[in-house]
């Protein structure tokens, strides 16, 4: 027969910690002690007791409780850990939820020293990851409207580099989308001073360092501005304007 021994709480740190008779001691959030489906205080048993089938429903983590109070138990003080490590990991940068989940699962699997299950590990990881994405630690809205005008302000990228950016860093699509069609990312004029940015920094101040009599020189500058994240006429027109010339479909150009 396994009892609590005690049971200490510590709001400070979010934690509360359970003492069993089987010499064990487990770390779990205090709402998930609050929200356990059975009676765990000093002297309560753990074998043969009444679950308290209502409270199943109070959390998403009570979902994968299956009766055995001490292996949910380790299954809480396992969330209590990748918990601590994703607020380390949230208070030094804005991470999307995505990604937040991606470094748990990874952190959590280089360091699983039970042996626990791939599957477990992933459903833990996601608890978190949802939890703080209710309590606003990750917000995958603000993470892309902030990020996108970097990208675009400091970065000098066109929507279709901003675009890929986010998606690679697991933004849904959607959202990327909705963050998109902001007047910011519309503005013409901005897109080309933009290009002109990148094109002065690629070929100098006055473009000295592109041959403005090669076609391979001009076809060049216009996949640096393409690969900018810019659609192929916005960078055929940037550059023509640049240099001053008439830059036909073929790639031929004539000096205006």
């Amino acid at each position: 027969m396994i009892v609590v021994n005690a049971v200490e709480l510590f709001p400070s740190e979010n934690l509360a910690q359970a003492e069993l008779s089987n010499g064990k001691k487990y770390k779990i959030l205090i709402r998930d002690y609050e929200n356990l489906p059975f009676d765990c205080r000093s002297g309560s048993r753990l074998e043969n007791i009444t679950i308290d089938v209502d409270k199943i429903s109070l959390s998403e983590t009570n979902r994968y409780f299956d009766g055995d109070c001490v292996e949910f138990l380790a299954f809480l003080s396992k969330k209590y850990s990748i918990y601590r490590s994703a607020i380390s990991k949230v208070a030094l940068s804005d991470v999307p939820k995505k990604q937040l989940c991606q470094k748990l699962y990874f952190a959590v699997c280089q360091n699983n020293k039970t042996k626990t299950e791939p599957e477990v590990l992933k459903a833990l990881c996601g608890l978190v990851c949802d939890e703080f994405e209710a309590a606003g630690y990750v917000d995958d809205r603000r993470y892309a409207a902030d990020k996108a005008r970097y990208l675009k302000e400091y970065k000098k990228y066109g929507n279709g580099r901003i675009k890929e950016h986010l998606y690679h860093k697991g933004v849904p699509a959607d959202i990327i989308n909705e963050i998109l069609e902001d007047e910011l990312f519309a503005d013409e004029d901005s897109d080309l001073e933009n290009m002109r940015a990148l094109l002065k920094k690629k070929y100098g101040e006055s473009l000295d360092r592109l041959d403005k009599s090669d076609r391979a020189d001009i076809q060049k500058a216009i996949n640096l501005l393409i690969r900018g994240g810019y659609k192929y006429q916005q960078a055929k027109n940037a550059v023509a304007e640049l240099i001053d010339a008439d830059i036909t479909e073929t790639g031929e150009y004539d000096d205006e």
